[in-house]
């Protein structure tokens, strides 16, 4: 059985969530117990009303059981391989250099020549040019002999690219180990029949338990997807430790491709009689009904997009393969035929899918901040030192963005779009759900687009929102300054001058009879005209 110790999957049920499921597995037994009658009233007054509707809720849940998400016969579906991207900022291009040859060197797969030189030749180019360049390389890795991943990853290839002028993306297409593949694979053919439970709340303990339920094809689409984020967070911890990776670093989910070959001898429309509703399809994330699924016109591939709100927290897309393709006599094996022909599909949509994944997470720190900004300038006296820290923090999550923003063009997007279209003429697979025919992948790119775009549009009005505050409160902390300066001058004067005064009459006070009649003398006009008028 594979540990889930990744904090993704680990933080998708709060404590209070995971404490409900607790106490609801050990009390359903014993509620199932409860006699009825016809009417599903409690035939006995001794039990409580509230677990009179906690068996209820119980009897709703056993109704789903009447379809099953168990994978149908005559259809194999078996996991090839998982492509993973990760993005490197240009800053770090020695530290890659330096790393990526350590860890090739750590974990040699087989007889690999130049791999040293191709790193050298790559991270020197990208330090030398302000355009993209094309994939390279790097071999393999064996981490076999690694036990942090080892019952996860047989090996794994490495390969780059220069996307712009200062962004380097890196792809590793990891096969899983026969361990990983036999529980993934054990669990794409189980029935799960979990997930429900109670949401006990202090205040009506004793009067209602509210039943929380997600339906069990969900629950398996959140295992599966469980390991599937196991095996990259296990991957990238491991190769994070030799040179920095972006997502890998500020503890995101890198975004992905999901590889698999299917092999579907029957095609059944209709429910044999007095058979349960197969939810298998819907169950792993491959619902062809879905506007969010291309397939190709030769029928050979599918390509499968999911929204991660409110249920998973992945963004990976999934392809299938038909088994029944053409193997070429260039492969020792139609899996590894299979994975190879998808990876130029996967280098053009890999960098399009970072900086959608890097957009989406930038828009949801902005409106953390603008939240904070706006709460702070509504009080009374706003901190301008802090609006000046979330000036700093907005201007720093918005450096990769400026980068995308500014260092790729409306051009390279739509020739990503006819590169994909050309090479896999992938179109809806349910054209009657889908927006003007739009193709899943083309609508992938366009969504990036518009998010970056709108992103950074947003990030600029908010940055000005910042500036004009700080402004306002420089202008109102500077009117503030020259009243407490205009007073802080009049207090100034009267107190140098009663020291003055202070100073002359200790003076007078020191001298002689005689010469303080002098003095007296020499004022006594003055002191005549005061008396006369006061």
């Amino acid at each position: 059985m594979v540990e889930i110790k990744n904090p993704y999957s680990r933080n998708r049920l709060s404590l209070k969530e995971k404490f409900d499921r607790k106490i609801t597995d050990f009390i359903v037994p014993y509620i199932k117990k409860i006699p009825l009658d016809e009417n599903w009233k409690v035939k006995s007054k001794f039990v409580p009303r509230v677990l009179e509707s906690a068996i209820i809720n119980v009897k709703g849940w056993e109704r789903e059981k009447n379809s099953t998400s168990e994978i149908p016969r005559d259809i194999h579906l078996d996991l090839l391989s998982v492509y993973v991207a990760e993005y490197i900022p240009i800053e770090n291009v020695n530290k890659l250099n330096k790393g990526l040859k350590k860890l090739i060197k750590s974990y040699p797969a087989g007889l690999q020549y130049g791999t040293a030189e191709q790193v050298d030749e790559f991270c020197n180019e990208v330090k030398q040019s302000i355009h993209g360049g094309r994939w390279s390389n790097f071999g393999y890795l064996d981490l076999t002999k690694e036990d942090s991943v080892s019952d996860f990853v047989k090996y794994i290839q490495i390969q780059g690219t220069h996307l712009s002028s200062s962004s380097i993306i890196l792809q590793f297409v990891i096969t899983p180990s026969d361990e990983f593949t036999n529980e993934y694979n054990k669990l794409i053919k189980s029935d799960i029949k979990v997930g429900h439970s109670f949401n006990f709340k202090l205040k009506s303990f004793l009067k209602f338990w509210g039943g929380k339920r997600l339906s069990y094809d969900i629950v398996k689409n959140q295992m599966l997807e469980d390991l599937i984020v196991e095996l990259k967070w296990r991957t990238l911890k491991e190769i994070s430790k030799f040179f920095p990776l972006y997502f890998t670093k500020n503890k995101l989910i890198p975004p992905g491709i999901e590889v698999y070959k299917l092999n579907q001898t029957s095609c059944v429309f209709k429910n044999v009689e007095n058979e349960k509703r197969s939810s298998f399809w819907n169950a792993i994330g491959m619902d062809s009904y879905s506007p969010f699924s291309d397939i190709s016109k030769d029928g050979y591939w599918q390509l499968f997009t999911e929204g991660r709100e409110p249920y998973l927290i992945d963004s990976s897309l999934k392809v299938t393969c038909n088994s029944i393709i053409k193997r070429e006599p260039m492969y020792h094996s139609l899996d590894f035929q299979i994975v190879d022909m998808l990876q130029e599909f996967a280098e053009l949509l890999l960098p399009i899918i970072v900086m959608r994944e890097y957009a989406v997470d930038t828009s949801k720190k902005i409106a953390i901040q603008q939240n904070k900004t706006f709460s702070s300038i509504k009080k009374e006296r706003p901190k301008y030192q802090k609006l000046i820290n979330i000036r700093y923090e907005l201007e720093r999550n918005l450096q990769i963005l400026k980068r995308f923003k500014n260092e790729i063009g409306d051009d390279y997007f739509n020739r990503i779009k006819s590169q994909i279209k050309k090479l896999a003429e992938f179109e809806p697979s349910n054209p009657s759900y889908s927006y003007n025919r739009t193709s899943a992948s083309e609508m992938i790119v366009d969504n990036t687009k518009y998010i970056v775009d709108k992103t950074f549009e947003h990030s600029q009005n908010f940055a000005k929102i910042i500036d004009d505050s700080v402004k306002l409160l420089e202008i109102k902390t500077n009117d503030s300054l020259r009243r407490r300066s205009f007073w802080l001058s009049i207090i100034t004067f009267v107190l140098s001058l009663a020291a003055t005064i202070f100073a002359g009459f200790s003076l007078f006070y020191q001298l002689s009879d005689k010469n303080q009649n002098k003095i007296m003398s020499l004022f006594s006009p003055i002191i005549d005209l005061w008396q006369y008028f006061f």
